[in-house]
């Protein structure tokens, strides 16, 4: 019988003997198998990144990215904070809508990238818990109002160096292109939408001129801009004497873009900086209390 007990007992231990063993964490494993799961959730998530990255350089990431995520699960686990695989399962659903994935359709993708779900999972819950934590580290985190307008008023003047008023930024598509001057251009000019325009400028003497893009009114020289001013979008304008030959221009379209944010978005902007170095700095910390063992 005892021979029977220390075969069960090694047994058991197997497969953490025969376990390629990469680090600890707290005494909590990290294997080879974990690396390389994570080496796939990496690649997947930031391709351009991790994509090119050669094969040990990926390991080197995958295995620091586990310890930094195994870090924050104990930390907050040891501070009271739990996560339900619903909320887990609500953060997979986040995933697919800002993907503009289809419901439910997160662990067909990961297979077909051979990603392996639990690797996601670990991650997830391990960010979730630390954010959980980190909330209740911010309560010290107060942006005032002159923080804010000082802020504010810094943004308003290096806009205004551009020449930039204001909080929105008005812009104009435009579509233009060249003609010799012994080329009737009427044709071009009664053209209905901005495909058109373009098409005819095509077939013209000069192909190569065809443009089409959005341009700030503010950076046209003052008379041109004065003469579009007016000009409804799909109207045209020209012929215009230009040094390389005749110009003919169409507004396609006119839009507003913000370029200055509101006083209450800067403010969710300033509290979002400090909460990260905030999570920098108790990380860093939690870091330090941890006992890190990386296995060469």
């Amino acid at each position: 019988m005892r021979y029977l007990f220390l075969i069960a007992l090694m047994l058991n231990a197997l497969p953490a003997l025969c376990m390629d063993l990469k680090a600890t964490v707290n005494d909590n494993p990290i294997s080879d198998l974990d690396v390389q799961n994570w080496a796939q959730l990496l690649k997947f998530q930031q391709p351009p990144k991790y994509g090119a990255m050669s094969s040990a350089k990926l390991k080197k990431e995958a295995l620091d990215a586990i310890i930094e995520s195994s870090v924050k699960k104990q930390t907050a686990t040891a501070a009271g904070f739990k996560i339900s695989e619903q909320e887990i399962n609500r953060a997979k659903a986040h995933l697919e809508e800002q993907n503009d994935l289809p419901a439910g359709s997160l662990s067909k993708v990961l297979k077909k990238n051979n990603v392996p779900e639990k690797a996601l999972h670990a991650q997830l819950e391990a960010d979730l818990l630390w954010l959980q934590y980190l909330h209740s580290k911010s309560q010290n985190i107060n942006i005032s109002n002159l923080a804010v307008n000082k802020r504010y008023q810094a943004m308003k003047s290096e806009l205004q160096k551009k020449g930039i008023e204001g909080d929105n930024l008005t812009l104009w598509e435009m579509a233009q292109g060249l003609f010799s001057e012994d080329v009737d251009v009427s044709t071009t000019l009664e053209s209905k939408n901005c495909d058109a325009f373009l098409e005819h400028i095509k077939i013209g003497p000069f192909p190569e001129s065809a443009q089409r893009g959005w341009t700030d009114p503010g950076q046209m020289p003052p008379e041109l801009r004065e003469l579009l001013k007016d000009v409804a979008v799909g109207e045209t304008v020209g012929p215009l004497r230009s040094p390389t030959g005749v110009l003919v221009m169409m507004k396609c379209n006119v839009r507003s873009q913000q370029v200055m944010p509101s006083k209450e978005q800067l403010k969710t902007q300033m509290e979002m900086e400090q909460l990260d170095v905030l999570s920098r700095r108790l990380l860093a910390e939690a870091m330090r209390r941890s006992i890190i063992e990386k296995k060469e």
